[in-house]
């Protein structure tokens, strides 16, 4: 097993590591397996391991530049990401000092609530993301090793003085057996779509609904999405006693680290620069948050809204509906100005979300279906406290996927 590499200017590069011949392979209930924080230059080797599998429209150093980039924004920079992988300390290290990768993943360290009873206390929490296992070495186990011992392991990881590590979480791409039996959950994992629009069909769609405005990055930071949310939890927890509610914090490091990777894309593909990050009704405070998603497949690319904003105070009335209608006609405009084929996804639409989509397909006589994914994306966490409790997520929402 080897991997050619060089250091200089302070810039690691690598290559993809070989596979170890099988009979060197060790079993998956051997002892010396273990998960460990990868070196800089093994993290920089699981990324091309795992570039095949993620990289979308992107070349290999297209994809390799994406991760260098959204490693170095508010939500991961400063060892706020951790690489992790399953290696063995029976077999020796390759010439470079890298240990053998069975297994890889990499866990982002998150700020987070747990509401009882009206009472809110700030938590830590990890999501978990890029969990890979080279083809050669699938059907083994590895990965199955891997989450195993990397729950128990957050349970403490990083964690700070006055802030307990409550939960983690991760979005399910195999199912919802595989990491239910080594303790994520599967929560709630829904959605609604809507195609996208041109001009014309907007211009005449939009009828009376009220006027929007579009938002530029710097006005996502008057916008109070984490007391919104707070205020939510203290609502829900004080009606619901008995149910523990949870949420990951809607704040600028979750945009930022989605809005950095549509950016990059954007420019790489030639796509120009996408100025428009969501759209706001003033008189309400109803708004979209969104970023552009770029698949493989042109047919699969798609906007998705990260963070639907809605005040407490608003209620799932007949102004409030068409406010949020002209806000999602607004987001299939954005879809189709750039060719997001698969139109517009909005992850855990809420009542009032449901009802303006409705209204919007009302001349159609079609019925807004909610779907629920039982394949890919799917929410799951995993509780760090043993006690056995009626846990709900909330706003599980596009912003918080990893």
């Amino acid at each position: 097993m080897s991997a050619s590499t060089t250091h200089a200017n302070d810039v690691l590069t690598t290559s993809k590591p070989s596979a170890l011949d099988e009979h060197f392979l060790p079993s998956t209930q051997s002892p010396d397996l273990k998960v460990e924080p990868a070196t800089p230059l093994e993290y920089l080797q699981t990324t091309h391991l795992n570039a095949e599998e993620w990289k979308g429209p992107l070349d290999l150093q297209q994809y390799l530049e994406r991760e260098e980039v959204l490693q170095q924004t508010d939500l991961t920079k400063d060892g706020r990401i951790t690489g992790w992988i399953l290696t063995s300390d029976a077999i020796p290290c390759n010439p470079n000092g890298t240990r053998p990768i069975f297994a890889s993943c990499e866990t982002i360290q998150v700020c987070a609530y747990v509401a009882h009873k009206g009472y809110i206390q700030n938590v830590q929490a990890h999501g978990i993301a890029s969990v890979f296992t080279r083809s050669e070495y699938r059907g083994k186990g590895y990965a199955a090793r891997m989450m195993v011992e990397l729950g128990k392991r957050l349970e403490s990881w990083q964690k700070l003085e006055d802030l307990s590590n409550a939960f983690s979480v991760l979005y399910s791409d195999i199912g919802p057996k595989f990491y239910a039996r080594h303790g994520w959950k599967v929560f709630p994992s829904t959605h609604i779509h809507l195609a996208l629009l041109g001009q014309n069909d907007y211009d005449r769609a939009k009828g009376e609904l009220p006027s929007v405005e579009e938002l530029a990055m710097s006005d996502l930071h008057d916008i109070p999405t984490v007391r919104y949310v707070e205020q939510r939890l203290q609502e829900q927890s004080t009606a619901r006693p008995n149910t523990t509610f949870v949420a990951i914090r809607p704040d600028l490091e979750h945009f930022g680290w989605h809005i950095a990777r549509d950016e990059f894309q954007c420019q790489l593909l030639g796509k120009g620069h996408p100025s428009v990050k969501g759209a706001i009704h003033r008189e309400t405070g109803l708004a979209l948050i969104w970023c552009r998603v770029f698949a493989a497949s042109e047919q699969d690319w798609q906007l998705h809204i990260l963070h639907t904003v809605i005040p407490p105070s608003i209620q799932n009335s007949a102004d409030a509906q068409a406010a949020m209608a002209a806000l999602l006609l607004r987001a299939q405009l954005e879809a189709s100005r750039w060719d997001m084929v698969a139109g517009v996804e909005v992850w855990d639409p809420s009542e009032l979300t449901i009802a303006a989509a409705q209204k919007l397909k009302a001349q159609e006589q079609d019925k807004v279906d909610v779907i629920t994914r039982d394949k890919e994306h799917l929410c799951s966490l995993r509780w760090n406290k043993h006690e056995d409790e009626d846990v709900t997520w909330l706003a599980n929402e596009k912003y918080a996927w990893c």
